[in-house]
């Protein structure tokens, strides 16, 4: 008799994890660990890394027509010495998180810990986790020897009015923003419009914010728009 076939078994990435419902992490994949990622029916992958990924891994996005976004391929280096990665490439990630028409969304780096946990513990900032939540997220993934400071720091200054979120019905159910109190100025104002005159001038610094987005193209995904960073289609990835 012939003996039975053994099942094949399943490798998963390094560092694996659900961030939100529609949103995984975890560290660059081996050839070995590519069909679990084909599991969960991904329509976006986000990688957060200089190196160019595995042929096997683009050969999942082309064949499942995945959107792969490769960031960082010339924006590595930040600008400023303290910053462990650079203001456009978190920016640019967390507007393509918070939009549910990219999702299900994978985003990856070489060791699924800094790069993913500055990203991670910026989208916490904009949830409104107090930053020691934010902190223990942070070191679980990094563990006790391979935590940065930089990154740390990077997650407790983060500003969230960087982010431009997508229309409201594009947001996904799970992101539920803090709500600032009332503004005590407001609260004594005496009706005079001096608060309005506040308000307007609020609108126009958050205007500024606003301005700095750039409409590019998902691959993949028709007219979705994303901010214009370095970005390398699939198709180019394709023949390197």
């Amino acid at each position: 008799m012939s003996k039975p076939v053994a099942p094949s078994l399943i490798h998963v990435p390094s560092l694996f994890s659900v961030v939100e419902p529609g949103v995984y992490r975890c560290a660059s994949p081996t050839a070995a660990q590519v069909p679990f990622l084909a599991t969960l029916n991904l329509r976006t992958i986000i990688s957060l890394t200089p190196e160019h990924p595995i042929k096997p891994l683009l050969q999942l996005a082309r064949s499942s027509n995945i959107s792969f976004i490769h960031l960082g391929v010339t924006l590595w280096r930040p600008m400023t010495d303290w910053k462990p990665v650079r203001d456009e490439i978190v920016k640019a990630t967390l507007e393509m998180m918070l939009d549910i028409r990219n999702h299900p969304l994978l985003i990856l780096d070489p060791l699924g810990i800094h790069h993913i946990g500055c990203v991670v513990g910026a989208l916490r900032v904009m949830q409104g986790w107090n930053f020691a939540s934010s902190l223990v997220e942070y070191r679980a993934h990094s563990g006790p020897t391979k935590h940065r400071y930089s990154d740390e720091q990077y997650i407790e200054l983060f500003d969230p009015d960087l982010i431009n979120l997508p229309p409201k019905q594009y947001l996904p159910r799970w992101y539920k923003p803090e709500i600032d109190g009332p503004n005590e100025d407001d609260e004594e104002g005496d009706g005079d419009g001096d608060g309005d005159d506040a308000g307007q001038e609020q609108d126009q610094k958050m205007g500024g914010t606003a301005s700095r987005e750039v409409d590019g193209v998902i691959p993949g995904l028709g007219e979705a728009t994303v901010p214009a960073v370095d970005c390398q289609r699939v198709d180019i990835l394709m023949a390197l």
